[in-house]
């Protein structure tokens, strides 16, 4: 599980593996944190693509920060540990990850055991 939970804090890759470990995990609550904040952060990235193409300096500035917050908060979590990500964490409690596990596997969203 936290190997999982730390996949999810790839660069680009992050949607992938939080669709990964939700639909492996989704009765640990350890494991549903980072796939919220994986579906969060794969936004985080795609802005930061349209800020790249836009204003050059700042946007690998971005891109250099956000990478040095991912690959901690990855070794935090593969450490098991839920650590926040400033700025992402907060908004997380909006994406609906019982509903996405729902429309995917036809099933209702199990209940969170640690």
């Amino acid at each position: 599980v936290r190997f999982a939970a730390a996949l999810c804090y790839l660069p680009f890759a992050s949607v992938v593996f939080g669709l990964i470990t939700l639909l492996k995990f989704p009765h640990i609550s350890f494991a549903v944190f980072p796939v919220r904040q994986a579906f969060a952060l794969f936004v985080v990235w795609f802005f930061s693509l349209v800020l790249v193409s836009y204003v050059l300096w700042i946007g690998i500035l971005f891109w250099l920060v956000l990478f040095f917050f991912s690959v901690r908060v990855g070794f935090m979590a593969w450490l098991g540990r839920e650590v926040t990500f400033p700025g992402i964490t907060p908004l997380i409690r909006y994406i609906p990850v019982g509903a996405i596990y729902s429309h995917l596997t036809g099933n209702a969203f199990p209940h969170h055991t640690s």
